[in-house]
């Protein structure tokens, strides 16, 4: 276009070429011309900008910055430039004056030039004065545009000042002058324009993002973050040091857009399922890919222009190379020549620096970003998961999801423009290498096309084990998941070995699949290395072969073509790793869709919700289901509740009355009818769900502080003495799962957290099973009850158990196997003599016989009294029943040894204030272990802060890898690397002394086909050789990589299964999951992979620089200097580096612990309607993680640019001493050639080396943290005394002068406990809050260990017993039945220990055998994670088959029937007292007519024995401790 324009305005002399006439034979550097200095160079920024404004206006019109102040740089642009413009205006009327006046100095190409200018300088200005009043900072545009505009008018300044002080030719002094002024108003602007300026309302924050208010060139270079990279190389950096995010990467800010570009894809796909239930297929899934382009399409466009403007600009080098070749050779040539050629070597180099890393900062920030939408996009999905979906999808399994498969999707973003950008290398690089080498060049491809199908077909095997991998570690995630749920259950049975082989089981198989992966990886290697020296071997040879006279491989020839081989590599290389991440990005990609396709809880469908209507709940012919695949739990339910009633739901164990509440919160599959919910809803589980955060933020739960309404919250709730007992008061924080909460305490803040929210409707299930008789009557009165309780004029329905506060209702609905049996009030209930009255005998003869028994210590139950009255009034047959049955009971209670423990049903499952808590004493103590630091801290937080390591990472670190890879293996895969070093470094000088020689044979006539051919084949072996060493050195290797990977996971699952309880009070899930998820990844993959390819690089530097200081010894002078700037940037950034990548990692586990508790409370969430607060609450974990990771991210770029610039400094050096030394003896072309070529890649090999090192570095932190696991203390397992194996044969238990301690240098729990029980004795173990009867139970199952005495069982102390041992011949029934995922068999028996027919006959006393037959597995039915898919009721009952199967000598119950039905406990007990009559139990008493038919009570206070008596001694003695905590509880 140019030359045209030359000609067009400057005619056909001659004067229209660029440089002036001769130039090539000039000595000094030539001038540009008059017409090229007034066409081309006035026109270039011109065009520039009116190519470029686009991008400026679309920044302009999406801005939300205020206008800039008018003291700031941008004012002053304003100023120069309308200086400029009157200056340019001056010019143009001085042209149009000389051309009417027919002056000889007037010329076209002035006129064209200044107008050009001219029209350019107008449009700058219009968009500096938009900047300035739509708040644009700074701009890329404007100062490239300025940039230009110098660059550009050099020559003419050159022109005028030449022309002024050597008066060679005439110059114009007006035209002269005014251009001066323009030029330095020009200078002015550009360097103004390195400014940022800013807006008048910006108002910087203590930990503002400087980015934010950084200039082009700050942004360019990320110069603004030196500031972060010299404070790393100072401290060690925390949280507090790092930036906020900037507003266009907080969450809230970019995932509105993306989900309204998923939702429609989702929705549709929904409709399509429904309308069509076949078309739920994989190929139908709705696409995650779809909705991410066009949410992030310009950022992608801008990502594809950086991208092909520096693929472009690397096939200048080659051509420079070229022509600096034939420099050296040609002898003749002006030495200016060869300077230029280094510049632009430079200059080009310098560019490509620039763009790649604006290049990988778009692409990495994209990354972030599509890691932040699809976070929250999972997040909110899981939350709305139906339960059919939530039943095949695990929370180790969505956990994996947000840590693994989104990370993939993450990963791929920087590199998914190789997907077109790797083939248009390869495209080029054979282009000009068949300009090159002709015809030759086709061989060589042939042989590439021949490497494809062998790549494929791996990669191919690789997607396989990819996907095969993930199903492993899914399953692996899982079952470590639940493992850490029911540690103190696998403690007390003793269980932890059998768990920790099925997870070896499952991690064995996943290395198996590693072994594989490493080893087709090794063969992507081998083809990496190996490929692209074959395709120049081939075509080299080839080349010769053809015309061995004319095709000579002379250093120009050979050099310029490896250059372009070396070009040819990258892409080639990358295209198996781009290909290998697109596999495992392809197999996440489905794992996504599917889950996104995953059925939703449809609230419109299910539940319609309105205020119109008078009636509450409204349920007409409601059948509901838990699955499709499931039968009805639920049908024919019809029932209205209206506005202000207080209706109770009863019925036996698996009735279904939880499942109605459950219906009625639209978390059942409703299969017909209608379900109409009129207000806001609240909802109390039977099993609370408790937050990790403080006991008030638990109650308030987002709901605004009112201290009036609070206080009264907890008054009503009976918390009051609870928060008062706690270090810090409700500022306590609140361990997982309510770890360092009672269950009745866990339940009455779950109560109290209903009550605060102050809704329409509350729905009940059971909350009083878990709280002492008078704390569950003051709870009644003052919350439940119609007339009495705050919750008096709301809609309430409740689950119960406790039949006593039935009569309070205004309904009562009967359920019997999921059918409202009878439904009607109690009076009308009891008249018709039906289900209820059946149900209603069953809980007074548990009343009876134990009024039958407390008589003598004056029991006194009106309510009992009442129902019996009742009753016998519509029954008269019942109370003869319950006569004859007490009748029977007296009888039984004359046998001696007769274990008398029977359970009523109103006390069945009491822990309450009075009566003590189960985990009370150990909480205090725990909570006073946890740091000495500050008191206030020490008292309310319980979860530690996760420990960071700072400064480097210590040597010990990378010997632990090391020596888990084995020290020989490493020492051999090491010197492999120095061997194929040497062989790549030999091969190549091998090859430039052979060019040199041909050209030199050439020229004198000597050439000879078969010597170059022979030496062609010395170069090819040397070649292969370094081939084959690389890919043995990956082999071994793998080798050791998979023999590392065993052995950390293996340590890290030891020492976790046999860390004390201790460590899991104060230890988040997510934390522990993070370390075995993540960490253990990053073993598997990352760090072998990384080891690697640092390794490579480092030999690659080393052996660059030999090669160059062989060829230019004073070159090495400037490396001199270069290695220190290189080391003195390398200092800031490793440390910076190395402990962001640490917060990034410790920001990572917040997001996991918050979603994995989210999800075990994704009912509450939405029965509260608070899913999008909880999603805003996930959203700000994320964006607390991206505040590490962006630095982080920022740190790679920082570096690289200034690295690159070290590596561009190398190639001036090197190509600079080439061209000043050319005349030099020593110095061949061949040996430029290779010096230059191995400069020429210097630069990104430079970068990478540290790259990897950093990479190193900052992945071997996940050793660090893994090995952080392995020395955490473990339980005593060392002791060798082995007890027969008939221990304990009696029973016998005796506590010796027993003392313990929760930590060394705290307080004793127990001081001196004496106590001795007899074979078979059935003793209570009672005390108030703190008393130490938990801490007991512990020490005698050694989960805390003696400080003092001993515990003595059959006469064997149980300090030197084997802790597997010890806990496995003792048996006990905990309160929290806990199960997991497998099968019945596997949860009732998981060691194979016992017979199918032992099995059923445990299952036959726990009375759950009709209900194992009734399923169609039998023993090998399935069980959901954490035992969801049964009933609470039916999880105890297996729990107490669990113990029936062991049925050791000792028994401790712990609440051990407190979620069954009256006829089911009553069962229970008879079966206790049959088949443990032999043996001698131990019962924690969370109510104390639990008790009273022990044949002793141990009664504790203040960790000593207060009394020791039998309960008719203790309460006949009315100064007793008992006799006061009985009276507390209305039994005396």
């Amino acid at each position: 276009m140019f030359p045209l324009v030359r000609e067009l305005v400057c005619g056909d002399d001659e004067s229209y070429e660029l440089l002036e006439p001769g130039w090539k034979n000039r000595s000094s550097l030539p001038q540009v011309t008059n017409c090229a200095q007034h066409t081309d160079f006035s026109t270039i920024p011109t065009i520039f900008l009116v190519i470029f404004c686009p991008v400026l206006i679309y920044s302009l019109l999406h801005t939300h910055n205020s206008q800039l102040r008018c003291f700031s740089p941008v004012s002053l642009r304003i100023l120069i430039g309308c200086f400029l413009i009157l200056d340019l205006l001056v010019t143009v009327f001085y042209d149009i004056y000389l051309y009417f006046s027919g002056s000889d100095v007037f010329a076209l190409a002035h006129f064209y030039g200044d107008a050009v200018q001219f029209g350019g300088m107008c449009l700058a200005l219009m968009l500096t004065i938009a900047c300035k009043n739509r708040g644009i900072i700074t701009s890329g545009v404007l100062t490239l545009y300025w940039l230009l505009v110098v660059i550009c008018g050099i020559p003419e300044l050159r022109y005028y000042l030449t022309g002024h002080i050597y008066m060679d030719y005439p110059v114009d002094s007006v035209r002269s002058t005014l251009y001066t002024i323009a030029f330095a108003c020009s200078i002015a602007e550009l360097i103004l324009c390195c400014f940022a300026d800013l807006p008048t309302k910006m108002y910087k924050t203590k930990n503002h993002c400087p980015e934010d208010s950084s200039s082009f060139l700050n942004q360019l270079t990320f110069q603004w973050f030196t500031g972060l990279a010299y404070l790393g190389s100072k401290k060690s950096l925390e949280t507090d040091d790092l930036w906020d995010l900037s507003d266009h990467d907080r969450a809230e800010n970019i995932i509105p857009e993306f989900m309204s570009n998923l939702t429609p894809g989702l929705e549709a796909y929904q409709k399509r399922v429904k309308r069509n239930p076949s078309e739920a297929v994989p190929k139908n899934y709705p696409s995650v890919f779809a909705p991410l382009f066009k949410t992030y399409k310009f950022t992608l466009l801008a990502g594809a222009a950086f991208k092909f403007i520096f693929d472009m600009l690397q096939f200048l080098a080659p051509q420079l190379l070229k022509q600096l070749i034939s420099f050296i050779e040609n002898k003749d040539q002006p030495v200016w020549i060869g300077v230029c050629i280094v510049c632009l070597m430079f200059i080009t180099s310098f560019l490509q620096s620039m763009l790649l890393h604006q290049y990988y900062h778009v692409m990495y920030r994209l990354g972030m970003h599509i890691k932040s939408v699809l976070t929250s996009a999972v997040y909110t999905k899981a939350l709305n998961l139906s339960n059919e979906a939530r039943k095949n999808k695990t929370t180790g399994a969505i956990v994996n999801l947000m840590s693994v498969d989104i990370q993939k999707v993450q990963d791929i973003t920087p590199i998914i423009m190789l997907f077109w950008s790797a083939p248009l290398q390869i495209i080029l690089s054979i282009y000009f290498l068949a300009n090159l080498l002709g015809i030759a060049v086709a061989a060589g491809f042939l042989a590439l096309v021949m490497v494809i199908p062998i790549n494929g077909f791996i990669a191919s095997q690789m997607r396989k084990c990819h996907t095969e991998q993930m199903k492993y570690k899914d399953e692996r995630i899982k079952m470590m998941s639940e493992i850490l749920n029911g540690m103190k259950v696998l403690k007390l049975y003793s269980w932890e070995k059998s768990m920790e082989k099925m997870v070896l089981e499952i991690r064995e198989k996943e290395l198996r699949v590693l072994k594989k992966l490493s080893y087709l990886n090794a063969g992507i290697v081998f083809s990496w290395i190996c490929a692209p020296f074959l395709v120049s071997v081939i075509s080299f040879a080839v080349f010769v072969y053809i015309d061995p006279e004319k095709n000579v491989l002379t250093p120009e020839i050979t050099f310029v073509a490896l250059s372009l081989f070396d070009i040819l590599r990258f892409p080639l290389a990358l295209i198996a790793m781009v290909y290998g991440e697109a596999v495992q990005c392809s197999v996440s990609n489905t794992r996504l869709k599917e889950f996104f396709a995953a059925d939703e809880i449809d609230p419109h469908t299910a539940i319609r919700s309105g205020k119109s209507d008078e009636n509450a709940v409204n349920v007409e012919n409601g059948s509901f289901s838990w699955g499709s695949d499931e039968g009805n739990t639920l049908s024919n339910i019809s029932l209205q509740i209206k506005r202000g009633q207080l209706v109770a739901i009863v019925g036996r164990v698996g009735s279904g009355k939880s499942s109605l509440l459950h219906a009625l919160l639209g978390e059942m599959s409703k299969i017909s009818g209608s379900v109409k919910i009129n207000g806001t809803v609240a909802y109390v589980p039977q099993q609370a769900w408790i937050q990790n955060m403080s006991l008030k933020s638990n109650i308030l739960f987002n709901k605004p502080f009112d201290f009036a309404e609070y206080e009264s919250v907890v008054e009503n709730c009976a918390l009051k003495e609870d928060l008062a007992n706690l270090p810090a008061g409700d500022s306590t924080e609140i361990g997982e799962k309510g770890i360092n909460l009672s269950g009745g305490q866990k339940q009455r803040v779950s109560l109290a957290r209903a009550v605060y929210q102050n809704p329409d409707i509350v729905l009940f299930d059971d909350p009083l099973s878990a709280v002492d008789s008078h704390v569950g009557k003051h709870i009644f009165k003052n919350v439940i009850s119609s007339e009495t309780g705050c919750m008096g004029t709301k809609t309430r329905i409740l689950v119960t158990h406790g039949l006593t506060y039935l009569k309070s209702c205004d309904n009562v609905i009967v359920l019997k196997d999921g059918v409202i049996s009878e439904m009607g009030t109690y009076q009308q209930l009891i008249n018709n003599n039906g289900a209820f009255a059946e149900f209603l005998e069953e809980f007074l003869m548990e009343e009876a016989k134990h009024r039958g028994r407390a008589v003598s210590i004056g029991d006194e139950n009106g309510e009992v009294d009442e129902l019996l009255r009742d009753l016998g009034q519509a029954s008269p047959g019942i109370l003869q029943r319950l006569e004859s049955h007490l009748s029977q009971e007296s009888e039984r209670e004359k046998t001696p040894r007769d274990f008398k423990m029977e359970f009523s049903r109103e006390n069945s499952r009491k822990s309450a204030l009075h009566s003590p808590t189960s985990k009370h004493e150990e909480t205090e103590a725990l909570l006073e272990s946890l740091t000495d630091k500050d008191p206030v801290q020490e008292k309310t937080q319980l979860i530690e802060k996760e420990t960071l390591e700072t400064g480097h990472v210590k040597f010990e670190v990378y010997m632990t890898y090391f020596r888990a890879i084995s020290i020989p293996i490493t020492m051999l895969f090491f010197f492999a690397y120095v061997g194929s070093s040497m062989l790549g470094v030999a091969s190549n000088f091998y090859l430039a002394n052979l060019s040199d020689n041909a050209k030199f044979d050439s020229e004198s006539g000597n050439m000879s086909g078969s010597h170059i051919k022979s030496q062609l084949a010395i170069y090819a072996s040397l070649g292969i050789g370094q081939s084959v060493v690389v890919c043995v050195a990956s082999i071994i290797l793998t080798l050791g990589m998979v023999r590392a990977s065993r052995h950390l996971h293996a340590g890290l699952l030891g020492n976790i299964m046999k860390s004390p309880m201790a460590f899991f009070d104060v230890t988040p899930i997510g934390r522990i999951l993070n370390r075995l998820g993540k960490d253990i990844e990053a073993v598997d993959r990352t760090l072998p992979d990384v080891i690697r390819h640092m390794v490579m690089t480092i030999f690659n530097v080393i052996s660059t620089l030999v090669v160059i200081v062989w060829a230019t010894p004073w070159a090495g002078a400037a490396f001199a200097i270069l290695a220190v700037i290189y080391f003195f940037v390398l200092r800031f950034y490793i440390s910076t580096s190395r402990q962001l990548k640490r917060l990034d990692s410790a920001s990572r586990s917040p997001i996991y612990s918050h979603f994995q508790e989210s999800i075990q409370g994704a009912s509450s969430i939405r029965a509260y309607g608070v899913v999008d607060k909880f999603i805003e609450q996930s959203q700000k974990r994320v964006d607390e993680h991206l505040m590490a990771h962006y630095p982080s991210m920022v740190a790679n770029r920082w570096l690289a640019v200034r690295l690159e610039m070290v590596g561009n400094l190398i190639v001036l050096s090197a190509a600079g001493a080439a061209v000043y030394f050319r005349d030099s003896t020593g110095l061949s072309a061949g040996l430029v050639g290779l010096s230059v070529s191995y400069a020429l890649n210097i630069t990104q090999t430079l970068n990478w080396a540290v790259r990897m090192t950093s990479e190193m570095e900052t992945n071997i932190v996940s050793v660090e943290r893994i090995k952080e696991y392995t020395v955490t203390p473990t339980e005593k397992m060392d002791h060798s005394r082995v007890a027969p194996s008939s221990w304990p044969e009696r029973g016998e238990i005796s506590i010796k002068n027993f003392s313990v301690r929760y930590r060394p240098g705290l307080e004793l729990v127990l001081h001196g406990v004496t106590a001795h029980v007899e074979p078979s004795e059935k003793v209570g173990i009672v005390g108030r809050t703190g008393a130490g009867k938990s801490s007991l139970t512990l020490a005698l199952f050694r989960i805390i260990e003696a400080d003092g005495g001993c515990i003595e069982i059959d006469g064997t102390n149980i300090a030197d017993l084997q802790l597997e041992q010890l806990r496995s011949r003792l048996t006990i029934v905990p309160q929290d039945p806990v199960l997991f995922s497998g099968d019945m068999r596997m949860n009732l028996d998981p060691f194979n220990a016992y017979t199918d027919f032992q099995v059923w006959e445990a299952l036959r006393n726990a009375h759950l055998e009709p209900f194992v037959k009734s399923l169609q597995d039998g023993l090998q039915h399935h069980i959901s994670e954490g035992g969801e898919n049964l009933s609470v009721g039916q999880r105890q009952l297996i729990c107490l088959a669990r113990a029936l199967l062991r049925k050791t000598k000792v028994l401790v119950l712990d609440e051990a029937a407190a979620a069954v039905d009256v006829e089911t406990d009553s069962l229970i007990q008879k079966t206790i007292r049959e088949q443990f009559k032999e043996c001698t139990v131990l019962t924690i008493a969370h109510r104390l007519n639990t008790v009273l038919d022990s044949d002793r009570l141990l009664v504790l206070d203040k960790g000593t024995v207060a009394e020791f008596d039998s309960p008719k001694n203790l309460l006949a003695n009315s100064n007793s401790i008992f006799y006061s905590m009985a009276k507390d509880a209305n039994i005396v």
